[in-house]
């Protein structure tokens, strides 16, 4: 093809942005106004604030200018690319461990914060509305960390964001709404008729776990297809090459099987077959499969079949840079799996450390206005009054969901994929919550009754 068809990508599935502005600008420049390649480039060039790109592109302008073959230079910028973001990425992952260990640590602090002060304020009047002030101060600092680890973090899309959505979204959403609404329902009867936040908690967040578990199984999915994917696109390639027709080269291709990813392309199949337009075929194709990745590659191989590309190449190209991709994020999998370990383990011990000591301060604060309202005078040696704990006793369980909801994304966040399996870890994190507080709320009543059989004897004499 032409050198101007470089420049001019025919982009069936989303376009490139600004960047196929820019590419446009240097074909329109160069073909229609007589520039020139090389000088189309660097006037184009004064509006890309993206370094790397601009000097990928003044290094393409001189390529073109003194004639030599493009499809070598950008083959060996495509590898040195690679390589780059390879170790940009490992280099990310190494960072992320850290600031993984930031989180993890603060929530580890914030337990001895909220303890500390929770302590202090039986034996010092304080007043509730500090212990609530802490919570709140300890959620917003939790809170911006887990933003910072979203920016370092690569993004790493997992579906795409085309008009053309598979079935497996439309009962996404049924099952997200069933599910939010069984849950509401279920705790609010809990808490409205036991009258005890943690079993309302625990049970209520129970059925959150079907719409988290049906988006984690459809992510899996993806995933699968996108690893067969690179097989598929390098035979595809080979076999177009010796048979320059889509339909055929296909059915060709099929003779093997490809996992999860056959019976997409089956569909794809027979559109072509029955006279379908191959772009809207293609389209979906992208659109069943709900997969970025592919969406990027099907874009390309589609470009490189208009342009009359050599496909053998082409797929070539397009499977082992995929693969090499879905390699590197693997690393970004390995830590996710400790991180989520570890976030499971310090909430269970949160919320048990909270709701041991906040049941020890109800004792405490029974058993002291007990004494004050039978006996006229209470000779103390720490110049105390009980703390009001009925609102500290509303704000614990708001506090310990809140803190639920940013653990669980930032799980989420360290695992990259499918936000919509967010609901899982949710789920998790608020049912250990609720058994946790329960359980501990039990073991304090346990170890302290012979405490509150003193109470009882105060108030019968």
């Amino acid at each position: 093809p032409p050198r101007k068809r470089l420049f001019e990508l025919n982009n069936m599935a989303g376009g490139y942005g600004k960047y196929d502005v820019i590419l446009r600008k240097i074909a329109n420049l160069a073909v229609e106004w007589g520039y020139g390649f090389n000088k189309a480039v660097r006037v184009a060039v004064r509006d890309v604030r993206n370094k790397v790109f601009r000097d990928f592109l003044l290094r393409l302008g001189e390529i073109l200018n003194i004639g030599e073959d493009p499809e070598r230079f950008l083959d060996v910028e495509r590898r040195a690319f690679l390589t780059e973001y390879h170790a940009h990425y490992g280099r990310v992952v190494e960072a992320t461990k850290l600031l993984l260990g930031v989180y993890t640590s603060s929530v580890s602090s914030s337990i001895f914060l909220v303890i500390t002060f929770l302590i202090f304020s039986i034996f010092f009047t304080a007043s509730p509305n500090t212990i609530i002030i802490i919570y709140f101060g300890i959620i917003a600092v939790l809170t911006l960390l887990l933003y910072v680890i979203y920016r370092v973090l690569p993004r790493d899309r997992l579906t795409h964001t085309l008009p053309i959505y598979p079935p497996e979204r439309r009962r996404y959403r049924l099952l997200l709404v069933l599910g939010i609404v069984v849950s509401l329902i279920i705790g609010g009867f809990i808490y409205v008729n036991i009258m005890i936040p943690s079993f309302a908690m625990a049970l209520g967040a129970l059925p959150l776990l079907i719409p988290g578990f049906y988006a984690r199984r459809v992510e899996k999915k993806i995933r699968e297809i996108e690893s067969f994917f690179p097989i598929f696109i390098r035979s595809f390639g080979l076999t177009y090459a010796t048979v320059p027709h889509v339909p055929t080269a296909l059915a060709s291709v099929l003779r093997s099987d490809y996992g999860p990813l056959t019976r997409y392309l089956q569909r794809l199949l027979a559109r072509l077959n029955v006279g379908v337009d191959p772009r809207i075929s293609w389209l979906r194709f992208i659109g069943e499969t709900w997969s970025e990745t592919i969406r990027r590659n099907v874009n390309i191989l589609y470009d490189a079949i208009d342009a009359g590309g050599k496909l053998a190449e082409v797929g070539t190209v397009l499977s082992e840079t995929t693969f090499r991709i879905l390699d590197i994020r693997k690393q970004r999998i390995q830590i996710s799996k400790a991180f989520e370990s570890t976030i499971y383990i310090i909430h269970s011990l949160f919320s048990a450390i909270l709701s041991f000591i906040l049941t020890l301060m109800n004792i405490f604060y029974i058993l002291i206005t007990t004494i004050q309202g039978t006996v006229a005078y209470t000779p103390t040696v720490l110049p105390f009054q009980p703390i009001p704990v009925d609102l500290i006793n509303l704000t614990t369980p708001v506090f310990l969901i809140m803190l639920a909801i940013l653990n669980a994304f930032a799980i989420k966040v360290a695992q990259g994929g499918m936000y919509e399996t967010v609901w899982v870890p949710l789920s998790i994190l608020l049912f250990v919550s609720g058994v946790v507080m329960h359980a501990m709320h039990l073991v304090a009543q346990a170890l302290f009754a012979s405490i509150l059989e003193i109470e009882r004897l105060i108030e019968i004499t």
